[in-house]
């Protein structure tokens, strides 16, 4: 495994964030959802997240394009509002509902649960709530890889 972090100048790593300059490999709306890029060669790139659950971290910055700006910050770990697709109870594990929403819950459930069981590979949950909300509203999110 390469270690790119040496490379990445301005990453904020702190007891409460860990917010990382990552490189576009397209164009990404603020608050999206992320994964891991290919494009930039010897970088750590991003690309919005594509299918339910596959998301990383949160763009909070937008981009218009592959490397325009020339890097975007992404918020791996620490707390950031995010938009819920229904309502959702505090302390409930939330996951990316493809780019800009999250699921949360009974929503998500059934399809973690059961996709760990049979890949036993990676997490799908993104973070862990910190509101409750009544339907599809904003909620603050702690950010990072839980289970």
């Amino acid at each position: 495994m390469t270690d790119y972090y040496p490379q990445e100048e301005g990453a904020v790593f702190d007891a409460h964030s860990y917010i990382i300059p990552c490189y576009p490999d397209g164009a990404i709306s603020e608050m999206s959802s992320v994964k891991l890029g290919t494009t930039a060669s010897g970088r750590i790139s991003v690309i919005v997240s594509a299918a339910l659950g596959d998301g990383i971290g949160i763009a909070l910055k937008a981009s218009s394009g592959a490397g325009a700006p020339s890097r975007i910050p992404i918020i791996f770990y620490g707390v950031a509002k995010v938009t819920m697709t229904a309502a959702s109870v505090s302390g409930e594990f939330a996951m990316n509902n493809t780019t800009t929403t999250f699921s949360a819950g009974g929503d998500i459930g059934t399809f973690v649960f059961a996709n760990l069981a049979v890949g036993g590979g990676g997490s799908y949950v993104m973070g862990m709530l910190l509101q409750t909300t009544g339907g599809a509203d904003e909620c603050l999110m702690l950010v990072g890889k839980t289970a």
